[in-house]
């Protein structure tokens, strides 16, 4: 069977997925691989472990005979870059976007580059460290010099691994377009800030994400994708749908709300609460709000279950208990903090996990305080515009509760669950085979 491979890569799940040529999806698998720490201990994905487990899930399933593999593509994380020398070494590791920027080198950009929420609103992305992967180069530049100097390209993510196998080095921009600090979304070109820097001329031509190349690997020629930022990815497959005005929650490790139809300019206030601008594939920028919420869900998630002594293997097997929702979710009260979220009313520390009788009860709680804090986020997408439809897709469509905690707050909206186990996948196969 013809078919398409695509290679989505989280922060947390790295998955496989084969899709038939009607974007059928006839196969996939996925993985949790061990982080490793970088030159200064912190914890960090390891590239080598990342293309290792490609290369062998590939050379299975070419070597499995079942399926001809005609294309294949990637969607992965924002806010990463990998740096290459001439001959294609890797120079640095795969840097943790939530690791802190040195704070010499931060003050140091600002002083050359002046106030931080001019830049920005020029850039679309709030300020946030190493989040800001644009950023990450300035800090390789400044705290490596020599390693700065051997870099002949720096790459996202998606585009590294597409040009692990195709050999072309490319950049594009859903990757360029992800708060990297790097774009001047006004001007449409790189910011000032980076040619001052030196640092455009380490980028590689952009090419449109889909945009494609033919290799051959392990004797079968293959259409190969530049790769594209996973929440992009995701959104695409709906701008497809209909003219209709709809929402996308895209979720995963970050919660991703976009409003394609936003009239709204970006302003300082919605990038202090964290709304951002993102570039789809055709260039042109999309509304959205974010919420660092599978990140936050899972830290907490782990505290309970330790807590409670619970195997958390069983929790999606475990039936939705709706008379323990309705007790928790008519109660106004907070317990839980999560400071990660940057909103106002949430309490400044946990209840103790005592107070709660069960696993059951403490989860069902946290989930729907959680969803309180995605219903802010929704609202601010929506900017006070009256939508009827929303679709939700990655791993929360999946999550009963919070599913049906954001029902009971939205009424009158109607909430749509991708049946898709990844929309972005499925928006770069769409991608790189066409639609």
């Amino acid at each position: 069977m013809m078919s398409i491979l695509i290679f989505d890569v989280g922060k947390t799940n790295k998955k496989a997925i084969l899709y038939d040529y009607s974007y059928k999806e006839i196969w996939q698998t996925s993985t949790v691989l061990p982080e490793i720490n970088d030159e200064d201990g912190f914890p960090c994905d390891d590239i080598h472990a990342i293309l290792a487990w490609i290369k062998n899930i590939l050379s299975k399933l070419i070597s499995h005979g079942d399926y001809q593999i005609t294309h294949l593509n990637f969607s992965a994380y924002g806010a990463s870059f990998i740096h290459i020398d001439l001959d294609g070494n890797i120079l640095t590791p795969l840097y943790n976007y939530t690791k802190p920027m040195p704070s010499d080198i931060r003050t140091s950009f600002y002083q050359k580059y002046g106030d931080e929420k001019k830049m920005a609103l020029e850039t679309a992305s709030p300020n946030l460290d190493f989040l800001n992967s644009g950023l990450q180069l300035y800090f390789i530049k400044y705290r490596y010099p020599a390693v700065f100097e051997r870099i002949k390209w720096s790459m996202h993510l998606p585009q590294f691994l597409s040009y692990y196998f195709s050999r072309l080095p490319i950049s594009e921009l859903t990757s360029i377009g992800c708060h990297t600090a790097i774009w001047n979304f006004s001007e449409n070109d790189y910011h000032s800030w980076v040619y001052n820097e030196g640092i455009a001329e380490k980028f590689p031509p952009i090419k449109p994400a889909a945009a494609s190349s033919e290799a051959s690997i392990s004797g079968q020629s293959i259409n190969i994708g530049v790769g594209i930022h996973d929440s992009s990815a995701a959104l695409y497959p709906y701008s497809l749908l209909s003219n209709e005005p709809y929402l996308l929650l895209s979720t995963g490790t970050w919660s991703i709300v976009f409003n394609p139809f936003s009239t709204q300019p970006l302003t300082a206030q919605v990038l202090e609460k964290d709304g951002l601008l993102f570039l789809q594939p055709n260039g042109n920028p999309v509304k959205a709000a974010r919420l660092f919420l599978g990140y936050t869900y899972q830290q907490k998630l782990e505290e309970i279950g330790h807590y409670f002594n619970y195997d958390l293997r069983n929790l999606s097997i475990e039936p939705f208990d709706n008379q323990l929702f309705e007790t928790i979710s008519t109660s106004v009260q907070r317990y839980f903090s999560f400071p990660l979220l940057n909103m106002d009313e949430m309490p400044e520390k946990d209840k103790d996990l005592s107070f709660f009788k069960s696993f059951a009860f403490a989860y069902y709680q946290m989930v729907w305080e959680l969803s309180t804090y995605q219903i802010k986020s929704i609202k601010m997408a929506s900017e006070g515009k009256v939508f009827q439809r929303m679709y939700i897709d990655g791993g929360f469509s999946k999550n009963k509760i919070f599913i049906q905690s954001l029902k009971k707050q939205l009424p009158d909206l109607e909430i749509m669950v991708s049946d898709h186990s990844s929309g972005a996948s499925l928006g770069a196969a769409m991608q790189v085979k066409g639609h």
